[in-house]
């Protein structure tokens, strides 16, 4: 595998700290949109719902006691991704994919919480990711404020010098933010 540039990786939490600042003294957000978007992170949006309510989970439960036995194997997990440790956007994922055993992989002994960076590298196609410490998302705007292309051209190059791999449209929706921003 091709080494991947991940320079976020040797960032301090002083650096990102800074950097949090920075993007605030230029009104790009407040403190309270950060800290509002950092609890809607720490909340695992409907990881009990959406099992609950799958028709392969329910087959293993009495009618309406799908949600009793989610809810019990919910509050008996850690809190934190199984692989980084990271509290913030927590999925269940299988342990045993859906793709190796099919509907068998739909039982609560087969779940444990990921975050979704880690469970998204999981695939053979994300791979590269695992060598970057931001998730793609995340990745996209640190590239565009950190390193501050002045031309798609540029930032294109630097997305794919970072290791992302996916098609370029995610890059130009990303890209969309300096073309908002050089209007204000």
């Amino acid at each position: 595998m091709s080494k991947v540039w991940a320079p976020d990786r040797k960032w301090t939490e002083d650096q990102w700290k800074k950097f949090l600042e920075q993007l605030i003294t230029q009104n790009l957000f407040s403190w309270k949109e950060v800290t509002e978007t950092v609890l809607g992170a720490l909340n695992p949006p409907q990881v009990g719902t959406s099992i609950a309510t799958n028709k392969n989970f329910q087959a293993h439960y009495p009618a309406r006691k799908t949600w009793k036995a989610v809810r019990e194997w919910f509050y008996s997990q850690k809190g934190f991704c199984v692989s980084c440790g990271t509290r913030l956007n927590l999925q269940a994922e299988h342990i045993i994919s859906r793709e190796e055993i099919g509907k068998k992989a739909d039982k609560l002994s087969n779940l444990q919480l990921m975050c979704r960076r880690c469970n998204v590298i999981k695939r053979p196609s994300h791979k590269k990711g695992g060598l970057t410490f931001l998730t793609t998302q995340a990745a996209l705007m640190w590239l565009l404020f950190v390193y501050n292309p002045k031309k798609y051209s540029e930032y294109e190059k630097l997305c794919r010098k970072y290791g992302l791999t996916m098609a370029n449209i995610r890059f130009q929706e990303a890209w969309a933010i300096a073309k908002w921003l050089k209007n204000q």
